[in-house]
């Protein structure tokens, strides 16, 4: 079976920051929209939504198959964001980084020690992830969730797209991003969910939204994660090297699958 009429999307997340203070603030009670009730800017197409998740502003992207429309999409609501921040405050910005610790002011509600609504997955282990306790650290982090949707899904092949997913972003995201304490909590090899139309990625970090050459490349790996497995080809003889170099975050061992699969960086 093939994966086929696909179609990607994402849901990414980004700090507010008080550029003057130097300090993370939290969109709660800043930005609209909540879970479940995404706030839909009347300005912009179907698609484009934007809410709140723990101190994180998250926003969603219409699905495409073209790399242009994904990289005008994620910059739209980038731009639309900080526009929105900087009306409360001209000092606000937002900032795309994986992970920060953020002042104990800034996370005082409910809000901001929930993490995880819904569970997430382990695409190895199938197993569910352990939700972080919001409640014992200041760490927070972002994610870029990267979306597939396509016919006819099956859980044999969103599992091998995840897991392939995993050599094409993953792996190579070790070397890209320069943050470790993201996957304190979040982020680990094979980290997914499935959905009615597919699944969705969740190992990169919000970084891979902080400019268009990375915004680009996460949808290049996509398609070449999704082109692997219509080949017929499969990671799984990798499995412990894959494990090894993202959940260890070991550059050598991502290093040595960069080479052998010719994984662009």
């Amino acid at each position: 079976m093939k994966i086929e009429n696909f179609l990607v999307g994402s849901d990414p997340e980004l700090f507010i920051v008080d550029t003057k203070k130097d300090k993370i603030i939290s969109s709660i009670g800043l930005i609209p929209g909540e879970k479940g009730a995404a706030y839909h800017p009347a300005n912009l197409p179907e698609g484009f939504g934007l809410q709140i998740d723990n101190i994180l502003a998250e926003f969603n992207i219409p699905p495409t198959n073209n790399e242009e429309d994904f990289v005008t999409s994620m910059n739209v609501m980038k731009e639309f964001i900080r526009g929105f921040v900087k009306l409360k405050n001209p000092d606000y910005d937002i900032l795309c980084r994986a992970s920060a610790f953020v002042d104990e002011d800034q996370l005082q509600s409910d809000e901001a020690k929930l993490f995880g609504c819904s569970p997430d997955f382990n695409a190895w282990k199938l197993c569910q992830n352990p939700k972080p306790n919001g409640d014992s650290t200041n760490l927070r982090s972002t994610g870029c969730h990267i979306h597939v949707g396509f016919d006819d899904p099956t859980d044999d092949i969103c599992l091998d797209l995840i897991r392939t997913m995993d050599l094409f972003l993953g792996v190579p995201s070790v070397l890209l991003d320069p943050d470790t304490d993201r996957r304190k909590l979040y982020g680990k090899a094979g980290c997914f969910r499935f959905t009615p139309y597919g699944v969705e990625y969740r190992t990169l970090s919000g970084y891979f939204i902080s400019n268009d050459n990375l915004i680009r490349w996460c949808f290049r790996q996509t398609i070449k994660a999704i082109e692997f497995v219509n080949a017929g080809n499969t990671v799984n003889d990798d499995r412990q090297l894959i494990l090894k170099a993202i959940d260890k975050c070991d550059t050598d061992t991502a290093i040595t699958l960069i080479k052998k699969y010719n994984i662009e960086l």
